[in-house]
């Protein structure tokens, strides 16, 4: 009787440990964990700005279309347009934490103009990362070099005749989208990278066709926020240069556009573009919304009669997209 009671003592202890065992180990053992709702991982990725996930993937949960923000952006486009603030509005929108998006007059073309100075900065980074001294090196800016003026004035700019390091002109270039830069950099690269220069970056990314003149050249608001996903999933450049080429663009110190629809404090890695030629007037701004928990890809491009108009009508869009998002939160 004792050994049978002992028998079932036994039994009934490795009973009691195996429905430990099993209801512990997917925390103790299992790389992924439940956290929150959404499974997840405690790795924390070193680099701030790409996707968490390449430096260790995540599982998360699925989320529904946004159907609703999408109409209530056709009808806002459709009111500006009748008021006559605006004449075309592109707007591509990206969940980047499960992809969701919305592609609002994706087939309008626009003039990139001060957007391409984020392809050259790629262009160099790209070349950096075989040769990390190429940043380092000096480039004097000739007196007599053609700048094409701006209507949005940065509040630094390089010199005609001053000497500075690539970095320094990347900085300027995009924190400040100063054309001084931009234009020194363009011909230094041409210069030095005959056969494999901007235009390789270009056909690269297929946001626009190289070949034609710059009068000629028009992008889209999809081929454009592609650059986008390519530097969050570091895809083209490696991850410590996508990282810096995000950080970088973060700094910008455009806020009349996506920035100005958001709350105080979310960083916004972007670019922004801005063309006037008579009553064809163009804004365009795009880049990488850091809200926590969801990031998410907002390129907006419009075009008027009036560029003062269209700035307003960026930050309303930006408005919009990130109450609806924060209200899913």
């Amino acid at each position: 009787m004792a050994k049978k009671f002992l028998f079932l003592l036994v039994l009934f202890l490795f009973l009691i440990i195996g429905i430990l065992i099993g209801f512990f180990s997917p925390i103790f053992f299992d790389p992924l964990h439940i956290a929150g709702g959404v499974l997840s991982t405690t790795k924390q990725c070193p680099y701030h700005y790409i996707n968490s996930a390449r430096c260790e993937p995540d599982l998360i949960n699925s989320k529904k279309e946004y159907v609703g923000l999408q109409a209530a952006l056709l009808k806002y486009i459709a009111k500006e347009k009748k008021n006559g603030t605006v004449t075309q509005v592109a707007v591509y929108f990206r969940d980047l934490e499960n992809g969701p998006s919305i592609d609002l007059n994706d087939q309008l073309e626009f003039t990139p103009a001060s957007l391409l100075k984020l392809p050259l900065m790629m262009s160099y980074y790209k070349k950096a990362e075989d040769d990390p001294s190429l940043l380092d090196e000096k480039i004097t800016i000739p007196t007599n070099m053609q700048v094409m003026a701006q209507e949005v004035q940065p509040e630094q700019t390089a010199k005609l005749g001053g000497t500075y390091t690539i970095n320094d002109l990347i900085n300027l270039m995009i924190v400040q989208s100063d054309n001084v830069s931009w234009t020194a950099l363009l011909e230094y690269l041409e210069k030095n990278y005959p056969n494999d220069d901007f235009v390789a970056t270009l056909n690269y990314l297929g946001i626009i066709d190289p070949t034609l003149s710059t009068n000629g050249q028009m992008i889209t608001v999809e081929s454009y926020a592609a650059i986008f996903r390519l530097l969050y999933n570091s895809s083209y450049l490696n991850i410590p240069m996508s990282n810096q080429a995000l950080k970088l663009l973060s700094q910008s110190d455009f806020d009349a556009g996506i920035v100005g629809g958001l709350p105080s404090g979310i960083e916004v890695a972007h670019k922004f573009g801005e063309r006037e030629a008579g009553s064809d007037q163009q804004l365009h701004d795009c880049g990488i919304v850091y809200y926590q928990p969801d990031p998410y890809i907002l390129c907006v491009m419009t075009r008027g009669k009036n560029i003062s108009n269209l700035a307003p009508v960026i930050q309303s869009i930006s408005q919009q997209v990130y109450n609806e998002v924060q209200s899913r939160t």
